[in-house]
């Protein structure tokens, strides 16, 4: 399923907001095969954002309709699940830049 343009804008948005996240969604666009998570520590050391902030970016990202926070119990660290059909190497291609 490809982004929707409001879900694109939102990330897009995201982005232009928290300029430290820039390399988590380039660490997005360089994988090499969909992932259906990302953990809070992959945000972390990719963003370079302490933990509190990469969770806070996780749920803004959450937000957005591609993906859920789950996990963060009972020793279990926070992930991102991204939705069926979601490429993340998409979100990190597709949303470097304005609709318009």
């Amino acid at each position: 399923m490809a982004l929707t343009d409001a879900q694109r804008e939102a990330i897009y948005r995201i982005r232009r907001n928290r300029p430290a996240s820039a390399g988590f969604f380039e660490h997005l666009a360089k994988l090499q095969h969909n992932m259906k998570k990302a953990s809070l520590s992959v945000v972390e050391q990719s963003s370079g954002m302490n933990r509190k902030l990469s969770l806070q970016l996780m749920k803004e990202i959450a937000e957005t309709g591609v993906a859920s926070v789950r996990g963060g119990g009972g020793g279990e660290e926070s992930y991102l699940a991204w939705d069926d059909n979601v490429d993340c190497r998409e979100i990190g291609k597709k949303t470097d830049t304005p609709l318009r």
